[in-house]
């Protein structure tokens, strides 16, 4: 019964890695191909119970490996460094805060200009959602290629290896380039900004507030409102457009002493929605390069011959030859079975035939030329 029930929660986990990999595509293509803030609000809340989801399922998991003394192991070569990674800290960083901030209406928090690094730091931390990619190694047992531990375990680890380090370097310099302030899309738009509303002042101040404005909405595309004390001068869109159209995050907010300006902030989300979109690709490709094609190739490259030999050893009808490929016939796997096919088998098969008995036990008496 316990083993059905374990059964069971492993078919509901594989279920949704593969519901969250939709999730996690799904949430930047909304952006890149401009989704409404209806379509895309719902995104943020699943993407907060997925979130939700994996950070209980490895805080389960790793209190139950403490309690049986191999938590080491599960986070070591039970791969919960990557169920850490990959549930608690975008619960705590990326998903947790947008969806504090869509129920307590607060939304309004995360388009103020002052909050760029912490926006940066969050959006740096997005980029380890890729990693739940990995989180389908841990159902590569299935996959039929071969029955070998040695091979699951070792296209595990190669696949483990590339896909943690492509998404590591991607994180640090991330992480790098928004703590030293290295140049940004986001930092010339934010200086850009910053030099028009200076103008837009200035001009005001000589030429008039309603001069003002309509100089500044002809030349600035991505300005969508501007206030003076409290009093809309300029909206590009009406109230419901805003409100179907645009979410946190969508705009970015300024003010000074008597105005406060917003602007459409949408392309910079495409620009960074392409970059995950295409890491993710990356990721992806990657995985299945190494399930599809690379496993099947260490099968018959490795393990292979070696379950071959193993069973010409162990069975006494067993005689199938290695099969030698000629473009791999200097490896060592295979120069090893060449010796099982010419030294090994002849003397299997002479001892077979000599021996009284239709089924007898072979020594190392009867290896000893196999070994000269």
């Amino acid at each position: 019964m316990q083993s059905k029930i374990k059964n069971f929660v492993e078919s509901i986990v594989v279920i949704v890695i593969f519901l969250v990999l939709i999730q996690t595509f799904l949430d930047d293509y909304a952006v890149l191909a401009g989704w409404n803030w209806n379509i895309r609000r719902i995104l943020i809340y699943s993407g907060f119970a997925f979130d939700l989801f994996f950070s209980i399922e490895f805080l389960t998991r790793f209190f139950s490996s403490l309690i049986r003394r191999r938590a080491g192991y599960y986070l070591t070569e039970g791969k919960g460094w990557i169920d850490f990674l990959a549930s608690i800290p975008l619960l705590l960083f990326n998903s947790g805060p947008a969806f504090f901030a869509l129920i307590t209406g607060s939304g309004f928090f995360f388009g103020m200009g002052g909050l760029l690094n912490i926006l940066k730091i969050i959006k740096a931390i997005r980029i380890a959602r890729i990693l739940r990619l990995l989180r389908i190694l841990k159902i590569f047992k299935q996959i039929k290629h071969t029955g070998s531990r040695m091979a699951q375990r070792h296209i595990a680890k190669i696949t483990t290896l590339s896909i943690t380090t492509f998404v590591f370097t991607l994180l640090t310099f991330s992480i790098i380039s928004s703590l030293i302030s290295l140049p940004s899309a986001e930092d010339d738009f934010i200086q850009k900004q910053k030099t028009n509303i200076s103008k837009f002042i200035k001009t005001a101040e000589n030429g008039g507030i309603p001069a003002a404005v309509s100089g500044f909405s002809d030349y600035e595309g991505n300005l969508l409102i501007i206030k003076h004390n409290g009093k809309t001068l300029f909206s590009r869109y009406d109230n419901p457009y805003y409100s179907t159209v645009y979410g946190p995050g969508d705009f970015q907010y300024f003010r000074t002493s008597e105005y406060e300006f917003f602007f459409d902030v949408r392309e910079l989300a495409r620009l960074q929605s392409t970059y995950n979109i295409l890491f993710f690709v990356i990721v992806v490709m990657s995985v299945l390069v190494f399930l599809i094609y690379y496993s099947p190739h260490f099968a018959l490259t490795i393990t292979d011959p070696i379950h071959i030999m193993k069973r010409g050893f162990l069975e006494d009808d067993y005689s199938l030859e290695v099969e030698i490929p000629e473009i791999y016939k200097n490896d060592d796997i295979y120069q090893l079975g060449s010796l099982y096919n010419e030294k090994y088998l002849p003397l299997k098969a002479r001892h077979s035939s000599s021996s009284v008995k239709s089924h007898s036990n072979l020594t190392m008496d009867d290896f000893e030329d196999l070994f000269k």
